[in-house]
């Protein structure tokens, strides 16, 4: 039922930015700027892609040597699956195929391995905020954009001392913890403290400092390479707008995405990408022909790449998300 709820709250979402993402568009004209663009930029755009994930990859084994060490074929194969989960998946349900894997492959509790990946997203938040902090300094951005950018930066860099200090004083930290869920039900108390010790165990990157350092150099360099083929793709489609406007675009979809929406982002990716460009003085039927195809060139290769490792995993999507939900359940993950 709550798995539910989060898929129509996101279907909702989708369908109110859809709307107004195509509010007001000229048909002809979004056509006619399908028509024009130069697809020849598609290539860079869909290699800059794969290089991503492959940074992506490389990158979350580095956080994951803390639980276990893996080499870079697995790597890629399960954080390829992973992205394709989470791209065709309802409320960010896909961001357990990773745990569920690591699970199935190592035995490795999933909530331990949920630790390191929320890891990864602070890192790449943290990143964003640097891009969002350069872009500030050049260009002014929509008001709305703004505060949403500052506020994700707080929330963020909370989270991430308070992640640190559980990491780094885990033993006080899980006293304290277990003093506090020992006033719940038996059987409530062993749940949580199975979860929370798993989840500490996921953190152990962070006393390490050259690692910390290392991940975010790494961070910073997958999102300019995000950013670079948001750049690359404005050559297609004829607008002279300079490099820093696409880093702006890029920390733009990347707020946008962080509400619930529908599978792969649709809507949410298309509203945010043209709010930005129109700010910077693009037609909107060409501003959405763009996010279109930004969109597309960012999600098809993970997807595609994702259902391509998929059998050789011995198990078909539908049973895959099935499995993926039992071990949840299983877990109290749910």
């Amino acid at each position: 039922m709550k798995r539910f709820g989060k898929l129509l709250a996101g279907l909702i979402i989708s369908g109110f930015c859809i709307y107004f993402a195509f509010s007001g568009i000229n048909f002809s004209e979004l056509a006619k700027n399908f028509q024009s663009a130069n697809y020849l930029y598609v290539i860079p755009v869909v290699l800059l892609t794969v290089t991503g994930l492959l940074l992506r990859s490389y990158r979350w084994g580095i956080i994951l040597e803390s639980l276990i060490k893996y080499d870079q074929t697995t790597l890629f194969t399960i954080t390829s699956i992973g992205f394709m989960a989470v791209g065709i998946l309802p409320a960010r349900l896909g961001e357990f195929a990773r745990p569920y894997l690591v699970k199935q492959k190592s035995g490795i509790k999933m909530s331990s391995t949920l630790a390191t990946i929320i890891v990864e997203r602070i890192f790449d938040l943290l990143a964003l905020m640097l891009v969002l902090l350069a872009v500030v300094l050049k260009i002014s951005l929509p008001p709305i954009i703004f505060k949403s950018g500052i506020t994700t930066l707080t929330i963020a860099f909370s989270i991430f001392i308070i992640l640190i200090f559980l990491a780094v004083k885990k033993d006080f930290s899980l006293n304290k913890i277990d003093t506090l869920l020992s006033r719940l039900p038996a059987r409530l108390e062993k749940l949580f403290k199975h979860l929370v010790h798993s989840f500490l165990e996921g953190l152990q990157i962070l006393p390490d400092i050259k690692k910390t350092l290392y991940v975010s150099l790494l961070s910073i360099v997958f999102w300019s390479v995000i950013c670079l083929s948001a750049y690359i793709l404005f050559f297609s489609f004829g607008f002279n707008l300079p490099l820093i406007n696409a880093f702006a675009i890029t920390v733009i979809i990347a707020l946008g995405v962080m509400i619930p929406a529908a599978p792969g982002f649709v809507g949410t990716y298309h509203f945010a990408c043209v709010l930005g460009l129109t700010s910077f003085g693009i037609s909107k039927p060409a501003a959405l022909s763009y996010a279109i195809v930004l969109h597309f060139l960012q999600m098809a290769p993970v997807i595609i790449i994702g259902l391509l490792f998929l059998p050789f995993q011995k198990v078909s999507l539908p049973k895959f998300i099935r499995k993926e939900e039992e071990e949840m359940e299983k877990e109290g993950l749910e």
